[in-house]
């Protein structure tokens, strides 16, 4: 008889163990929070289009935005969305907020290469010499 108390209490005690580390198991999701990956574009990247796409997966999120607006993912946890980048220098943020509000936030950094006047004195100031080469009026006509 003591054989089998001894079987029984055992057979408990690894069925609990059991369930105690399936439970944690399956909440690990809830215990990590937010988890966020942009694999398009990379930080850094420089641009040769100002559409970019953005993309990546999202995993144990309620909300997600790009630059504050937001965005949907796929039932695997997918997004892609497209922003238009000015040309210089941008940074792209990408947010997602779980259900106990825990957030994790991603900036990308990109660079769109193009010519930007640069202000000069000279294209400050007022033209006064009187030679203007941009407007040039003319009274006479020729026959």
């Amino acid at each position: 008889m003591n054989d089998r108390v001894w079987i029984r209490r055992s057979f408990f005690i690894v069925l609990a163990l059991f369930l105690v580390l399936y439970v944690l198991f399956q909440s690990k999701n809830l215990i990590e929070g937010p988890l966020l990956t942009v694999t398009k574009p990379l930080d850094g990247e420089t641009l040769t289009y100002s559409a970019v796409d953005v993309e990546g997966v999202a995993k144990n999120i309620a909300y997600i935005y790009l630059n504050d607006h937001p965005i949907f993912v796929d039932t695997e946890g997918k997004f892609r969305e497209t922003v238009i980048a000015p040309v210089g220098y941008s940074i792209i943020k990408v947010s997602a907020k779980d259900k106990f509000g825990r957030t994790k936030e991603t900036y990308i950094h990109v660079v769109l290469p193009g010519e930007t006047p640069s202000p000069t004195l000279q294209n400050l100031l007022p033209n006064t010499s009187g030679n203007s080469s941009t407007t040039t009026a003319s009274s006479s006509k020729q026959l």
